[in-house]
This record gives structure tokens, sequence and C-alpha cells, in this order.
């Protein structure tokens, strides 16, 4: 067996909870990744029902590889900031209940260090690490835009428990970092991959592509995670194209052609 283990975002599937947990396993999936405003919700059942969503889990032998909080409000506006903090703290103990190692939050751009809100958005990521290191469930950044200076910067700012890296490999492409150099800087707080491929156009703008059809060298990333010792979950999404799901299940088998 892989030493890695493959989990799918199941959101972009277009189908109801059930049917895609389903429709997970049957694509190749050992987990699922699950967007816990869209698709599933802390309100959207009782103690029973997260009993019954676990033992459906079972029947088709998947895990939770994490929990996504989508970003309607990000960590750097301060209006609603108060509300928006409660969701994650709410969001976190459901990760924790539906036994989800780790909760990824997109915390918005932050152009540097030394722009105004950066402060702010440390002192909400340490309330926020103290209240997920008394759950035990990890809290993990979206690096979207930012830097991996900024980002390695704000992690290492928080001094109240952990704050994981949710590393996305098309992001790098996007931003033309190079993968390799960023992993080795940031290895030690990367705690969830979100494996999508992409194109960058002459223009600088760039594209997200089915997985192997973009600009990651796949037989060169994987091994070099492999190196780094890491062993959670590496989740295939797809955000764009006519054909989600059936990019997700060839993503898979080609993975699974280059894991060792």
């Amino acid at each position: 067996m892989s030493r890695f283990k493959l989990a799918v975002a199941t959101r972009h599937f277009g189908q109801p909870i059930k049917r895609a947990i389903k429709t997970a396993a049957q694509i190749g999936a050992r987990g699922v990744q699950l967007d816990v405003q869209n698709e599933i919700s802390p309100a959207s059942f009782g103690a029973s029902g997260e009993r019954q969503f676990r033992k459906l889990l079972e029947e088709f032998n998947l895990s939770v590889a994490s929990l996504r909080l989508p970003a309607r409000r990000t960590l750097v506006d301060p209006e609603f900031l108060d509300e928006r903090v409660s969701q994650i703290r709410s969001a976190l103990e459901f990760a924790w209940r539906m036994k989800a190692p780790c909760l990824i939050i997109h915390p918005g751009t932050i152009q540097s260090t030394d722009s105004s809100n950066f402060p702010m958005i440390c002192e909400v990521l340490n309330d926020l690490a103290r209240h997920a290191s008394h759950i035990g469930t990890d809290l993990c950044l979206a690096c979207e835009k930012n830097s991996s200076a900024v980002i390695r910067e704000l992690v290492s700012s928080v001094t109240t428990g952990f704050i994981g890296i949710d590393f996305d490999t098309a992001e790098m492409v996007y931003a033309r970092q190079d993968p390799e150099k960023t992993i080795r800087e940031l290895y030690t707080w990367i705690k969830s991959y979100r494996l999508r491929d992409a194109v960058r156009e002459m223009d600088g703008e760039g594209s997200e592509v089915a997985l192997g059809k973009g600009m990651v060298v796949w037989d060169h990333f994987l091994p070099l995670v492999l190196e780094t010792g890491y062993q959670g979950w590496l989740t295939v999404d797809r955000t764009q194209g006519e054909s989600k799901l059936e990019d997700c299940r060839s993503g898979i088998s080609y993975l699974n052609s280059l894991l060792p």
C-alpha cells in the first residue's frame, strides 16, 4: 500500500453529501475533505446525525481527512471579525467530533508583515490556536496569495498553540514560487496538501487544469514530500472545469501510478 493517503474534496461533485461519500470511495479515495459551510455544518445534524454520518464513512472505509471553512469573510477583514472567529471556533469543535485532524481556514491576503493588520491577525490566531489546542484539532491556514515569508512569519508568531499550513500546489504555479524551496522552508508546519494542477499564461495569469496536465512536476513533488517525513493526507481538489468529478477520478488514478 502507498505510504501516502489520498483524499478528495467532494464539494464540487455536485452531489448530495451521502452520494458524494459513496462516489469518493468509488473513485479510489481513502479520505474526504468536506466543506463545513456548504456541504455539512455543526447545525446540520445533532449527535445522532453525527453518529449516522460516521457510520456512513465507516461503511465505505473512508476517513475525514480535513474540513475546509470557505472565506466569505477573512481574518484581514475587521468587519464582523468576532462573528468569524466564533464560526471558526464552532467549526474546530465540529472537526473534533468528526475526527478530522485539521480545519483549514482562509486568512485573506496579507501584503507584508509590516501591514497595519498583521498584529491583529496574530492576536486572533493566538486566540484560535489556544482553543484548537484545548480541543485537540489542528487549525491550518490556506496560503492563498500570501508569500511563503509572510505565512512563515505568521505561524511563527503564534505562541499559544500550533497553527499548521495547507499547501496548495496550484498556488505555487500562480505565484511563480519554487515548490521545493517553499516546502523545505515550511514543512515543519505543513499539515495538509491540496493537490491541484495549473498552467501560467504569458501575461502572468494562471488557470487550473486537470491534475497531470499542468506545470506541477508530480514525479518530483511526491518524493520531496516523502523526504520531509510527511504522514498526513494529500487531497485532490478540482475547483474549475466542466468535468470536476471525472478530473478527480483521473487525478487519483494518475497519482496512484506515481506513488511508491
